[in-house]
């Protein structure tokens, strides 16, 4: 009998996919795993993202040994030794205001060196048939790549823009300081050139919006390829959580737990920073007392660039 297919969950930053990797790690016989391509929190993606950098930008077919192995070593569990753990302890202190625009700074560098690149798969999540749900917040732009190189389920999340831009600015998220995406050229010859999309200017909110609407356009892109991958908006998730993921459960043959129904009724609860905990019905349209009228402005401007038809200028006004 053959394992279930990894589950990976893609989506940007502070877009629902930690509620979402939470809610599905409660299904029978799963093993979830937060972010374990994220060199903020996994140094052993430190040496193995060092030529594709934070955001890979890989096409089908592309040859990238070290991101292969990372994600053969995800699939496996990620299962971590005494080095990785001691790495992890290093990178703790300061890991917020540590950018990665291409470049580490010495002490992520020597926690790379220490966790080393990832170990050889043992097939020992296979062996107890566990299903790994791993979730990512820097695969956009190779997430077809890895679907490409690996048999697995794909969850695509979208977020309201504009509710992501106020999550950014209220957490000052280091991915909304981070400029690798506007300074790719690889973005550039891919994506803006054929969109017709000219670079953020200096302003500071207009390079947040611009991000995130890179990086939404990119997922939309994405799932036009693919109509067998699943994709899902975080406020619709919210409208009625226990239904809809009962639903997301069916389309990914998981199956539904007490502990499924009650992780999402505990956390119908408030909370704020990067709890997981919300009130699920004035999630949705939090942005309308969250953002000025000039950050509003802004993103709905920026948005309207890109080729993105989840959201039209409809959907920000207030």
């Amino acid at each position: 009998m053959t394992v279930d297919r990894p589950i990976v969950i893609v989506g940007l930053p502070r877009s629902g996919t930690t509620w979402t990797l939470r809610a599905l790690g409660h299904a029978e016989r799963v093993i979830d795993i937060l972010e374990p391509d994220n060199e903020d929190k996994q140094p052993t993606a430190i040496s193995a993202k060092h030529r594709v950098g934070r955001y890979p930008v890989l096409r089908p077919g592309q040859e990238s040994l070290d991101y292969r192995r990372l994600w053969e070593w995800i699939f496996a569990g990620a299962p971590e030794g005494r080095r990785s753990l001691l790495a992890r302890r290093m990178l703790g202190p300061g890991f917020v205001n540590r950018i990665h625009d291409g470049r580490f700074d010495p002490v992520a560098r020597l926690a790379g060196a220490i966790a080393g690149r990832p170990p050889p798969s043992t097939g020992a999540i296979s062996a107890e048939r566990r299903r790994v749900v791993a979730k990512s917040i820097h695969a956009q732009l190779s997430v077809e790549w890895l679907a490409d190189e690996f048999d697995i389920d794909v969850v695509l999340l979208l977020r309201h823009p504009a509710n992501v831009l106020a999550s950014w600015l209220e957490l000052n998220l280091k991915d909304s300081r981070n400029t690798t995406l506007e300074n790719s050229a690889a973005i550039r010859a891919r994506y803006l050139e054929p969109w017709g999309v000219p670079p953020p200017g200096p302003e500071p909110i207009e390079r947040m919006s611009w991000r995130i609407a890179l990086l939404t356009a990119v997922i939309e892109d994405a799932s036009t390829r693919h109509p067998d991958w699943l994709v899902r908006v975080h406020e619709q998730l919210c409208v009625d959580p226990a239904v809809e993921f009962k639903r997301l459960y069916d389309d990914l043959g998981l199956e539904w737990t007490p502990s499924s129904e009650e992780f999402l009724r505990t956390r119908n609860s408030p909370g704020s920073g990067f709890t997981v905990n919300r009130i699920a019905a004035e999630v949705s349209d939090s942005w309308r007392r969250r953002l000025d009228d000039r950050q509003l402005a802004t993103v709905r401007d920026v948005v309207s660039r890109f080729p993105i038809a989840t959201w039209s200028d409809h959907d920000f006004e207030r």
